[in-house]
């Protein structure tokens, strides 16, 4: 079920919409037909008289589940936009202390601009599929290095901290990682579609007595709720197209760090 669901979230946006309107739109079609046109319709019939009421605790339910996920996705995307502005002000700051302390060099500044080369041009376009980048790894590795060989400080004090600034560039840089493959759980988004389903029928029940009401509002909900959990869906993943968190502040450091 995880492989499915990860596939269709991977699906050009108005393929997600149009396969969420056509299910929905499908199931309010057959509650329809089965309530006013199918053999079953006398025995559907004799539940007519559930108050309108009852539609909205079923309602009520699906909008706190779609407002849990909506909450778990936008958190994820904030979490994403801080990690990239800590790790490209943590880089920025790294060339700043150095060129204070005396301790630029042009192998520093290569270092930096090296790992933020590698973050823009390879990393970032692998995060969709999850994947590694070896050349960013690398470079970080040269920029540890490079900051870590005895005497790259005069004052092994600054060495110390410049020491510190890349070990939290890896932290942000694993966190970036972590982020990229992370996804709300697969049983939200089934509760969440589940609900939906969930509110047709009660949305029927109520509007047994009248067929063209009863389609009319089911869809009415059927395009909010697809409209709803598209959106939802598109912002899923943090760093995947076409909405996702971009490399801009990486990109300023390789303006600001003179090669």
């Amino acid at each position: 079920m995880q492989s499915w669901f990860s596939a269709w979230l991977a699906l050009p946006v108005p393929v997600i919409f149009v396969s969420l309107f056509a299910f929905y739109l499908g199931t309010a079609t057959l509650i329809v037909w089965l309530s006013h046109r199918s053999p079953l319709s006398p025995q559907v019939q004799s539940f007519r008289g559930v108050v309108a009421p009852f539609f909205g605790s079923v309602g009520v339910i699906f909008g706190l589940l779609a407002a849990f996920l909506s909450n778990d996705i936008w958190d994820r995307n904030k979490q994403a936009e801080r990690v990239v502005l800590a790790e490209a002000d943590t880089l920025i700051a790294l060339y700043s202390l150095g060129t204070a302390s005396g301790s630029d060099s042009k192998a520093l500044r290569s270092s930096i601009r090296s790992y933020a080369s590698a973050v823009v041009e390879d990393e970032w376009p692998r995060l969709q599929w999850q994947e590694r980048s070896t050349r960013t790894d690398a470079a970080l590795n040269a920029l540890l290095r490079e900051v870590a060989v005895p005497g790259a400080s005069k004052d092994p004090g600054v060495q110390r901290t410049m020491l510190d600034m890349v070990l939290k560039i890896r932290a942000a840089h694993e966190d970036r990682l972590e982020l990229s493959s992370d996804r709300t759980a697969v049983t939200k988004w089934g509760a969440v579609f589940l609900l939906a389903l969930l509110t047709q029928l009660a949305i029927a029940v109520v509007h047994l007595d009248k067929p063209r009401p009863q389609a009319a509002a089911l869809f009415i909900f059927t395009l909010a709720a697809v409209s709803l959990l598209s959106l939802l869906a598109i912002h899923e993943a943090p760093f995947e197209p076409p909405v996702f968190v971009p490399p801009g502040p990486i990109l300023d450091v390789l303006r600001q760090v003179p090669a």
